[in-house]
């Protein structure tokens, strides 16, 4: 059902949608999955319980594959070292089929395990690349001109 979209929620509904080890408000923010929080209102990480304000257990994530072989180390190198023998299912969090700048990438559907490290990985599908830095954030993206 998710946190309410209000200023007025209490903590019990923080709890009951993150579903905490313990009862409360520094339990709730260890146990919260950074892809449930709304944006509009969420910065990493969170200090406040007005941080929760839509926060929402479910998440919709989108999957996209890349070539697992190797992060690169530079969008050249994706480009060119880049195939698609060895592929691994991802997630992002934004709404195309593609990540963009700003979304975050993750290991699983559910968006608890975020993926890799400050990188660039080659989607053979796309024949393009996505930067992602040490946060698992989208801060570029392109595609290969062979």
């Amino acid at each position: 059902m998710g946190v309410p979209n209000n200023n007025i929620f209490s903590l019990q509904d923080v709890v009951d949608e993150v579903n905490p080890t313990t009862d409360d408000l520094l339990d709730c923010v260890s146990d919260a999955v950074a892809a449930s929080y709304d944006t509009n209102y969420y910065t990493a990480p969170a200090t406040s319980m007005l941080e929760f304000r839509n926060y929402s257990s479910v998440v919709s994530l989108t999957s996209f594959v890349i070539d697992n072989s190797f992060a690169y180390g530079s969008a050249q190198s994706a480009c060119s070292l880049g195939s698609g023998t060895t592929l691994r299912t991802l997630y992002h969090d934004g709404s195309g089929t593609y990540p963009a700048i700003g979304d975050i990438i993750y290991q699983d559907s559910a968006g608890q395990f975020p993926y890799g490290t400050a990188n660039w990985y080659y989607i053979p599908s796309l024949d393009g690349w996505i930067q992602i830095n040490d946060d698992n954030e989208v801060v570029d993206t392109g595609i290969c001109l062979n």
